[in-house]
């Protein structure tokens, strides 16, 4: 018999063995929060891979993919693996459903109520954010439909806005100590339910989500350039593709509300439009060890709703439309290697409406240039039984005028700022926070991490934060440069937050602390954090360093 037949014959089987098990993944989607990710990232980095597929959330598609895509040679990559794969669901019938219960209840505790912003806030944030109680349904056909629905219990949020008076924040932050029980914890009960919900259909390849929930463009840790994981959740439809480990792209269109409809109150009718849509074009190359991704956006307004359909058009440079009343355009360019095993460089640079053919800054009838850069590495070295060390480093500069395309008395919401429309204490408010970076711009940041995961029991890191942060704010406006000085009316310096023309002083934030989860059982969990967080000249008035303690405690109940 011949030997050499008989070896292609088993190894024939026992690929279809594992991929017939593989395909078995549905469209069904981890929330962001899922250990899914993680454990991704460091298996590519054990494996010396670039960290893979920064389009996220993920399906359970794309972890097949990428457990496909990966040739994994080490014992520790084979645990991390074996893990990944446990978190496929075992579907053996066409229809699939699942009922979950989640139990949730969480706590969190701070000395100074100063510190009384979503920015102030360094423990796990979610923390504030989480609901009580959930209860889910999970439904799958084969490989192509998927939906989620919850009905949650909990708090209003906890950085809300009292409908045009944007600087009044929710007091619940003012607060020393807080729970997310309703009627013991301060705040009111959350209508904004369900929390997260989706409908995804399509193929192996292709998919069409329509959906509420997290999103995140990049591998950055603090914040991505364009789209980072900061707001409770978008109202969004994505299409995308993935078709091989070379390339993915996707369309994603998260819809906002109108500053037009501030201060109405939940029966009045709603009018214009606003929104964000961007492109998202992903590479491979050199078997893996390098990605690269092409980024493209714009914030689309108009108060009487009216939408140029040419904006959709992905491959419109910037858009190239001239429409500088209803649109800001974001270019972000993103890369990242992997020399060696266990350790990665990666970078972002970020655009906000190059002036090409427009009149440039110090011109009449110009505006300020936006920009933007991140750097970083990071490293995942194996222990034994697949435990891992892992960290990174990362540092961000945030020109002072990126995001920030709104012209006084012009066009106001022409920023990359969320305006989520939300019933909070018998009020119509708005959660306001960057879609990107989560300091915004006029920043200077860095971030060391070091941590320490047994992926059967716990996870623990470190974290040491530091920030100096110019005088413009989330809702600051640029103007035109006026034709009798050559400089911006009515805003504070361009300049880097050490410049000594703007009207204030430069904030400095340094913040220290750790992290902790642990898996007590297989359907119990714990996560803790405790931070000191010190600030100088707080909210850029100058000011003796102000200190914080911080800390949070949940625990999950999930069945």
């Amino acid at each position: 018999m011949n030997v050499r037949l008989v070896r292609k014959l088993i190894v024939l089987f026992l690929f279809l063995a594992v991929s017939s098990s593989l395909f078995s993944a549905s469209l069904r989607i981890f929330d962001m929060d899922h250990p899914v990710y993680d454990d991704m990232d460091a298996l590519y980095l054990v494996e010396g891979k670039a960290v893979p597929l920064g389009i996220r959330p993920w399906s359970e598609i794309d972890v097949k993919h990428l457990l496909e895509w990966i040739e994994i040679n080490t014992e520790e990559g084979r645990a991390i693996a074996d893990r990944i794969r446990s978190y496929l669901l075992d579907e053996t019938k066409d229809f699939n459903w699942k009922f979950s219960i989640n139990l949730t209840p969480s706590m969190y505790a701070h000395s100074n109520s100063d510190f009384n912003k979503a920015e102030d806030v360094f423990y796990d944030e979610d923390i504030l954010n989480r609901s009580l109680l959930d209860l889910s349904l999970e439904m799958t056909y084969k490989e192509y439909v998927a939906a989620f629905m919850d009905f949650s219990l909990g708090l209003n949020f906890a950085d809300v806005t009292n409908g045009s008076k944007l600087n009044e924040y929710d007091m619940r932050y003012n607060k020393f100590f807080g729970m997310n029980i309703p009627f013991i914890s301060e705040g009111g009960i959350s209508l904004n339910f369900p929390d997260r919900t989706y409908l995804a259909a399509g193929f192996d390849a292709f998919r069409v989500v329509l959906a509420r929930d997290r999103l995140s463009w990049g591998n950055g840790v603090m914040g991505n350039m364009m789209l980072g994981d900061t707001l409770p959740y978008h109202d969004y439809l994505s299409l995308t593709f993935t078709g091989n480990r070379n390339f993915s792209y996707q369309m994603l269109i998260s819809f906002f509300t109108h500053s037009a409809n501030e201060g109405k109150g939940d029966r009045d009718p709603l009018e214009g439009i606003r929104f964000f849509l961007g492109h998202r074009f992903e590479f491979s190359f050199w078997e893996g060890k390098i990605t690269a991704a092409i980024n493209e956006s714009i914030m689309y307004q108009a108060k009487n709703g009216y939408l140029d359909p040419r904006v959709l058009n992905p491959l419109m440079f910037l858009h190239d439309l001239y429409i500088a009343g209803n649109a800001n355009s974001l270019l972000t360019v993103e890369l990242e290697y992997a020399p060696v095993r266990n350790f990665s460089i990666y970078a972002q640079a970020a655009i906000d409406d190059l002036a090409v053919g427009e009149a440039r800054p110090g011109e009449v009838g110009a505006s300020s240039d936006g920009w933007g850069v991140m750097a970083g590495l990071r490293f995942t070295v194996p222990m034994e039984k697949g435990n891992y060390m892992f960290g990174n480093f990362e540092f961000v500069y945030t020109s002072p005028f990126i995001y920030h395309r709104a012209l006084d008395g012009k066009s106001d919401d022409l920023y990359y700022v969320s305006s989520i429309r939300y019933i909070a204490n018998s009020k119509v408010n708005f959660i306001s926070r960057y879609l990107s970076f989560r300091f915004g711009s006029d920043a200077i940041a860095a971030l060391f991490r070091f941590g320490y995961e047994d992926i059967d029991l716990f996870r623990i890191e470190g974290n040491a934060f530091f920030m100096v942060h110019g005088i413009i704010d989330m809702f600051s406006k640029t103007d035109y440069y006026s034709e009798d000085s050559g400089s911006p009316e009515n805003t504070p310096s361009g300049q880097n937050p050490f410049d000594k023309t703007e009207s204030g002083v430069p904030e400095y934030t340094f913040a220290i602390g750790a992290d902790g989860e642990i898996d007590i059982t297989s359907y119990l969990s714990l996560d803790t954090s405790c931070y000191l967080v010190s600030v100088w000249n707080k909210d850029n008035i100058e000011s003796p360093v102000k200190l914080d303690v911080q800390f949070s405690l949940g625990l999950r109940l999930y069945y």
